[in-house]
């Protein structure tokens, strides 16, 4: 199915052929973690990603305080962010989880996007007339330079150098 999915995006892209786009296909954590730069983009767009809705797989949800850091510091300074979710639940906690992040700037939208929707599964969910949770901001500072999310930060192991000389 991502696949799929993948493809369809890639096809639109190379149709519209803006100047300057990437298409990876792949585990987005993974990704993020060893084979993206940080500070490398100038947006980011997060649309529908899997809420994981059961409590014991939330482990696995993009955005929580121990991978958002992961997930942002992708952006440059002023670099733009944008997410959406039909799962309201799982979009309060990421509001939750941004409000803490250090040099983020970002508002809900009250209103569909302006250029219309921005994914098949928002067009749908349009139609159905279901609740769609969308955010969008500004980085402040560079994604290399921003401090770990406090939530997130007491879960890295942290290692101290003592010079005994």
């Amino acid at each position: 199915m991502a696949g799929e999915y993948h493809g369809i995006f890639v096809e639109r892209a190379r149709r519209q052929a803006p100047s300057n786009w990437l298409a990876i296909r792949g585990d987005a954590l993974y990704l993020a973690s060893a084979v993206l730069p940080a500070g490398f983009a100038s947006a980011l767009h997060v649309y529908f990603p899997d809420p994981w809705p059961k409590s014991r797989h939330h482990k696995r949800r993009l955005f929580d305080p121990q991978t958002v850091d992961l997930v942002l510091r992708l952006l440059r300074r002023g670099g733009r962010f944008s997410f959406a979710t039909d799962f309201l639940d799982y979009g309060e906690r990421v509001v939750e989880i941004l409000a803490g992040y250090p040099g983020l700037c970002f508002t809900r939208r009250d209103r569909p996007w302006d250029e219309g929707p921005r994914t098949n599964y928002e067009a749908k969910y349009e139609v159905e007339g279901r609740p769609i949770l969308r955010l969008e901001g500004i980085l402040e500072v560079d994604g290399r330079e921003a401090p770990l999310h406090p939530l997130g930060a007491k879960a890295v192991l942290a290692a101290t150098w003592v010079d005994e000389d």
